[in-house]
Formats: structure tokens, sequence, C-alpha cells
């Protein structure tokens, strides 16, 4: 057999299992966000008194409240017409209040305002940084896209060990990557590889294995983040 076909078999022996290097429970699914108590905010916000749920959010928040942090983060950064006007400093003030609080969701936005220069000059660097806090609390978005920045190089620092680990994570969760476009046709590459496949060719069977041990060692973050 060659190495491609044990490669492929590793992947799929990895992939196929029901979270085969995670313990239950350790994570929310990445399509099922944290349960947090239904607040007064959302409770207004959802019959459309938007105006008065910006307003409750904002004072929860100045008390400290991360869940109130985290959705005024989204709002000022979505900036949804009937609701608020974008404000990316104001989103990203908020966010980094939910994060420092715990809030892996906000993480994982701080990630993408430094990624894509979202009211911030790109960096990077600091993308790669928040991505990487936002996987480390377990968050598969954040798992994922830290595995691409690891996979490229592109946040400063490249480990395929650690990619290919992150990967396992985040697909354990049900995110993975896409097949590349068809630059004929403009559409998914139907035979193309995943970025963990394309990963996977350029390893070692005792790399690929040690980021499976990783994976099974995992545990995700919780509280506070550290100082």
């Amino acid at each position: 057999m060659t190495r491609r076909a044990l490669v492929a078999l590793a992947i799929a022996a990895a992939l196929a299992a029901p979270l085969p290097f995670v313990a239950a429970n350790v994570f929310a699914t990445a399509d099922a966000p944290v349960q947090t108590k239904r607040s007064e905010g959302e409770d207004l916000y959802r019959r459309g008194y938007y105006s008065e749920a910006i307003a409750w959010w904002t004072a929860e928040a100045a008390k400290g409240d991360v869940e109130a942090a985290r959705r005024l983060g989204v709002e000022y950064m979505d900036g949804k017409g009937n609701v608020v006007q974008r404000d990316y400093e104001k989103a990203r003030q908020y966010h980094m209040q939910a994060a420092r609080g715990g809030e892996r969701r906000s993480m994982f936005d701080l990630g993408t305002m430094y990624e894509h220069a979202l009211g911030v000059e790109q960096n990077l660097t600091t993308a790669a940084g928040w991505y990487e806090w936002s996987a480390k609390y377990g968050f598969a978005q954040g798992q994922y896209n830290f595995a691409t920045m690891l996979d490229s190089g592109d946040g400063g620092r490249k480990d395929e060990v650690e990619a290919y680990m992150y990967y396992l994570l985040a697909a354990a969760q049900g995110v993975g990557g896409l097949p590349p476009l068809d630059r004929k046709t403009g559409r998914l590459a139907q035979d193309g590889d995943t970025p963990i496949q394309q990963l996977a060719r350029r390893m070692t069977q005792a790399q690929i294995a040690e980021a499976a041990v990783r994976a099974k060692a995992f545990k995700a973050m919780s509280g506070p983040m550290p100082a």
C-alpha cells in the first residue's frame, strides 16, 4: 500500500469515528452556541425593541456582564440598519471585555477583525493570537482558523503537527475545510483535497500519530482569560 493510501486511511479513521479524540461533553458544538440564560435584553431584542435591548446590554456590560458585552460586540460589528449603526471600535472594545471574561466567540470575532482589518489595521499575528485563545477554549471555528494559520505560517508561526491536531478537534465538532475552487468552473473541485488532507500528504505517520495523541489529551479552557 502506498504512503498516500496509508495517510488517507489514517484520515478516514480519524474523522469517521464519533468524537474519536475528544471526551464527550467537553465542547459545545460549533453550530450550538454556549447555552446562556435568556436575558431581559434578549427578550427585548426578539420582540423588536432594539434600542431598549441595546440600552439594557450597555447597562449590564458596564456592570461587568460578559454575555451583554458579547451581544453588544456582535451588534456593533454587524451594524444592522434597524438595530444600531456599525461601529467597529465599540465592537472591538465590547468583544475585548467579553473575551477577557472567557467568551470564546468574542475571542474568535477579535481574530476575524484583525485578520480582515475590520476597524483595525490588519495584523495576522494578532489575529492568530485571538484564534488561538478561541481554540484553547474549545471553539470549533477558532480551532479550524488557528489550524489554517499554523498550517500556512501566516500568523508568524508554522507547526504542522499542532495544525493537524486542531483540524482534528474542529472536525470532531463538525467544522472542516472545503476542497479548493476549480479555476475553470469557479466551483468546488469535486476531487479536491480538504486542508487536512493536503496537510496529511506532507506529514509522516509519526507526526499524524503525535497530533492524534495531542488531540486526545486536549482539555478546553474555561473561565476568565489568565492575566
